[in-house]
């Protein structure tokens, strides 16, 4: 069995290093570059889908919050978001791939108040903000920030690699999947709702919930 498993192993090399020497070529950068463009496109549209549906949760998250305690207060009872929420686990980062790195180095370049000087102020202004969402998605181990800043400023990819086209495609999925669990949400949800639904919600929320004192 283990013998089998050598054979697999080389030709699992072997494979990786045609593709290195495939993807190299000029024919086949042009398909990379083909399939970048659509990734591009479909990224920032996420993007401005993304952006929405936070704006979106934010403000039904407030309402929820107000009208849960107005609702308790009313009844006399505590509200079930006193309980202190769960901490997330901020030291939970991914391995910063090279593709990732030459791309931020790239940003900061592009960001660099050499290169910005002689541009209007607005758009100094929008590449700054640009930086600093990259460097938050770099530190953070959340690499939208640095993909959004890259494409947005229009940074030159020296050679494209299909590593580099997966993480972008690992990215978009995982705007989508942040999307999908926002609008899964109670929250979301009781926001959309009538008021018997939104009520019902919220009589089941505090059914157990004791008296003030």
């Amino acid at each position: 069995m283990k013998d089998w498993q050598k054979i697999f192993d080389k030709q699992n090399d072997q494979i990786e290093k045609f593709d290195e020497t495939k993807q190299n070529t000029a024919e086949n950068q042009k398909l990379l570059k083909k399939k970048f463009n659509k990734l591009k496109h479909k990224a920032l549209y996420i993007d401005a889908e993304y952006e929405d549906t936070c704006d979106v949760f934010s403000h039904a998250q407030s309402e929820f919050i107000s009208k849960m305690f107005s609702y308790c207060a009313d009844r006399k009872i505590k509200s079930p978001l006193e309980n202190k929420p769960k901490e997330k686990d901020k030291n939970k980062k991914e391995e910063t791939s090279d593709e990732l790195k030459d791309l931020y180095r790239e940003i900061v370049k592009a960001t660099h108040p050499d290169k910005t000087r002689d541009l209007p102020d607005d758009e100094i202004e929008e590449r700054k903000e640009l930086y600093h969402e990259a460097v938050r998605g770099k530190q953070e181990g959340d690499y939208w920030g640095v993909f959004k800043a890259a494409l947005e400023l229009d940074v030159p990819i020296k050679k494209l690699s299909f590593a580099y086209l997966e993480e972008l495609e690992k990215t978009i999925n995982s705007l989508e999947q942040k999307m999908h669990k926002m609008k899964e949400d109670l929250m979301y949800k009781w926001y959309y709702a009538d008021d018997n639904i939104q009520s019902s919600i919220f009589e089941q929320l505090t059914k157990n919930q004791e008296k003030q004192e």
